[in-house]
């Protein structure tokens, strides 16, 4: 194929403008973007000084605000990457906006970066490679990833292996791809089960991993720090989930994405078991939903907010609103209850002394499951 670069004509104000030279790359970077420019270009910087050449950049600007698109495009062209851009005609969010970027790869696996993250080292592709080339067959893929401020390096994977397949393996693993960038899909697999159904949950990727996994598809660990998450240039504002207090603060039901978390898990198992081991595996799914993230939730929104915001998080994971539909038991529905009871209880009185030096390692914990160790 070669260099040229060719530009969509403006359809319904969507923008695709392409420079592919490779026919067959191994990797392609799947990036959903949405006004941080001035971080996305520093990851593209990351993906320039690659050893290993043999991958693609797809990008897919979901209508961004900033003004900043060609300057995206003049790097992009002045670059010696592989590249489409592709700009929305409309805001459709996180979820769409990464199916976006994956449809237009044509790469063996999808590489996931989050537009404000970057790549670890120059080295990071050709160690990837090395080791996916080793394991042969595989069709997900788990990395490690660092902080990029405080060097902290969050170790979902412990040692480099393949870890199985199947519905009690995605489940093992889902929490594993809460964050997005270092997490592989082989592109023609995530293509074939691409859905809207779970736009808004901001959990698309786990919905792709466990539809793989729960296929049939071996999931691989690849024990190597991939990415730099949270990559920050001075004068650059990134979004926050901390708003200004309120003051004062209404007791009202407060909505997470994480109240998706059980029922999109499910759903991606469900077609691959019975009734009953759907049943059984929803109950370990929502165990760790509230034995982990959800009372660290509770706590950190207590410490940027306030006990009665808190208290509106709570109410807006009461387990009538994040079970699945799979019919689950009365003595099922009382062991999820009874465990959100205590769960809840420990969010709102738990110090917030005792959460502040504990911060750390309870948001490791709360961000990854460790379900990748030595059999």
């Amino acid at each position: 194929m070669g260099c040229a670069e060719d530009e969509v004509p403006d359809q319904a104000a969507v923008r695709e403008v392409e420079r592919r030279h490779l026919a067959a790359p191994f990797f392609s970077v799947c990036i959903p973007q949405y006004n941080r420019t001035a971080l996305l270009l520093e990851g593209c910087r990351s993906l320039m000084a690659q050893t290993f050449q043999n991958f693609e950049v797809c990008i897919s600007d979901d209508c961004s605000t900033d003004g900043r698109g060609e300057e995206i495009l003049a790097f992009l062209r002045q670059s010696s990457l592989s590249f489409v851009y592709q700009r929305q005609s409309r805001n459709q969010r996180y979820d769409a906006n990464l199916r976006a970027s994956i449809a237009l790869a044509r790469g063996t696996y999808c590489f996931l970066l989050g537009n404000d993250d970057c790549l670890a080292s120059p080295d990071t592709f050709a160690e990837l490679a090395k080791e996916l080339q080793r394991f042969g067959s595989v069709s997900a893929v788990i990395t490690n990833y660092e902080d990029c401020t405080t060097g902290k390096v969050f170790r979902r994977v412990r040692t480099t292996r393949v870890c199985g397949s199947g519905a009690a393996v995605a489940v093992q693993q889902f929490r594993n791809v809460s964050f997005v960038s270092g997490v592989m899909l082989q592109t023609r697999k995530a293509q074939t089960h691409a859905t809207s159904r779970w736009d808004g949950s901001e959990m698309y990727q786990m919905f792709l991993f466990c539809r793989i996994v729960a296929e049939g598809a071996a999931v691989a660990g690849i024990d190597h720090v991939a990415v730099r998450k949270d990559c920050r240039i001075p004068g650059e504002q990134v979004e926050s989930y901390v708003k200004p207090r309120e003051n004062p603060c209404p007791i009202r039901e407060r909505l997470l994405p994480l109240r998706y978390m059980g029922q999109l898990v499910t759903d991606a198992i469900a077609p691959f078991q019975d009734e009953n081991m759907t049943r059984h595996l929803a109950v370990l799914v929502l165990s760790q939903i509230l034995l982990f993230p959800y009372p660290f939730w509770v706590l950190e929104y207590r410490r940027v907010q306030s006990w009665r915001y808190a208290l509106g998080i709570c109410w807006g994971m009461r387990p009538s609103r994040i079970w699945p539909s799979c019919g689950l038991s009365r003595v099922q529905r009382s062991l999820v209850t009874g465990l959100y009871g205590v769960m809840s209880i420990v969010g709102l009185c738990f110090p917030l002394a005792v959460f502040d030096r504990m911060y750390p390692w309870l948001y490791q914990v709360a961000k990854s499951l460790g379900g990748t160790r030595k059999a």
